[in-house]
């Protein structure tokens, strides 16, 4: 059994932008397949370019505010209480050109 205080995590910066903040509730190794849980919180203005992951499914659920994913060329708005999947392969980015901030938690299944 392990127990995580969220209000204890340090805030690191995102593999794909150091500027957006994550907390890291379990971290790959811990969990077999599992690559991260977390939290992230992207102020208006922040986004993420274009990027896949060959070998990773992403789930992010969103908290408060509101985002942009683009997948394959595909934009989606998407707001408090939606969730979607980025199945390996799928390009995709995250933007918020709200004027608040968006907040989420999420995290990636390995499937090698």
């Amino acid at each position: 059994m392990k127990i995580v205080d969220w209000n204890t995590l340090p805030e690191l910066g995102l593999s794909h932008n150091q500027h957006i903040k994550k907390k890291t509730l379990v971290s790959k190794g811990e969990i077999p397949h599992l690559m991260m849980f977390g939290t992230a919180v992207f102020k208006p203005g922040d986004k993420v370019d274009f990027h896949l992951h060959e070998t990773m499914f992403e789930v992010f659920f969103i908290q408060i505010g509101k985002v942009i994913f683009e997948v394959n060329g595909e934009k989606h708005i998407l707001t408090k209480g939606k969730c979607i999947i980025i199945e390996p392969g799928e390009l995709h980015a995250q933007s918020n050109p709200f004027d608040e901030d968006v907040s989420w938690s999420y995290f990636g299944i390995s499937i090698d």
